[in-house]
C-alpha cells in the first residue's frame, strides 16, 4: 500500500481564495478540508497579505506536500487578469518559501478531472466534488475548485507513478 500523499488544492483571487486539502494513496482518496480564505479588505496589498497569511495558516494546520493550481487562464479584462496574478504571485512565493512542490492544471483538464466534460459549470463541478469526496454538502464554488484542482493532481501523480513502477 501506498503512503498517502497530502494535496492542497487552490483557487487564487483577491476576494476568495478557494482552497481544498485531500489525502490519497493512489487507492482512497479522502477530504481533510476545504473552505475559502475571505478578503475583506478594500487595497491590494492588505488583500495579498490576507491571502499569504491565510494560507500560510493553513499550510502549518494541515502540513501539505503538494500543492495543485489552476494554470493561467485567458481572461478579456485586463484589470481581473492583473489581480489573479498578483493573487498567484503571493501564493506561489509562500509555496517557493516553504519548498512546496508547486502542480499546474489547465481548466478543461480539472473539469474532466472532476466531472467527465471539459466545459462543466461550476455549479457541476461542486455537485460532482460532493459526490466524489462522500461530502454532506456542496461546498462554496471556490472550494469546490480548489478540490477539482487537488483531484486533478491525484490522477495525474498515481497515474504517471503507476506507469514509472511499471517501466522501472
Amino acid at each position: 500500500m501506498n503512503k498517502p500523499l497530502r494535496i492542497l488544492g487552490i483557487d487564487p483571487a483577491l476576494r476568495k481564495t478557494g482552497y481544498g486539502i485531500i489525502e490519497s494513496n493512489g487507492t482512497l482518496t479522502r477530504l481533510v478540508d476545504c473552505g475559502v480564505i475571505q478578503n475583506k479588505y478594500t487595497d491590494q496589498a492588505r488583500k495579498l497579505r490576507s491571502i499569504y497569511e491565510g494560507l500560510l495558516e493553513i499550510i502549518h494546520k494541515f502540513s501539505p506536500q503538494h500543492v495543485a493550481m489552476e494554470s493561467i487562464i485567458f481572461v478579456q479584462n485586463r484589470k481581473t487578469a492583473i489581480d489573479m496574478g498578483a493573487a498567484r504571485g503571493v501564493a506561489l512565493l509562500l509555496f517557493s518559501l516553504k519548498d512546496l512542490p508547486v502542480f499546474e492544471y489547465n481548466p478543461k483538464k480539472i473539469k474532466i478531472a472532476a466531472t467527465g466534460i471539459g466545459s462543466a459549470r461550476k455549479e457541476q463541478v461542486s455537485f460532482m466534488i460532493k459526490a466524489l469526496l462522500a461530502m454532506d454538502s456542496i461546498p462554496p464554488n471556490d472550494a469546490a475548485d480548489a478540490l477539482a484542482v487537488a483531484l486533478t493532481h491525484v490522477h495525474h501523480f498515481w497515474h504517471i507513478r503507476k506507469v514509472y513502477d511499471f517501466i522501472s
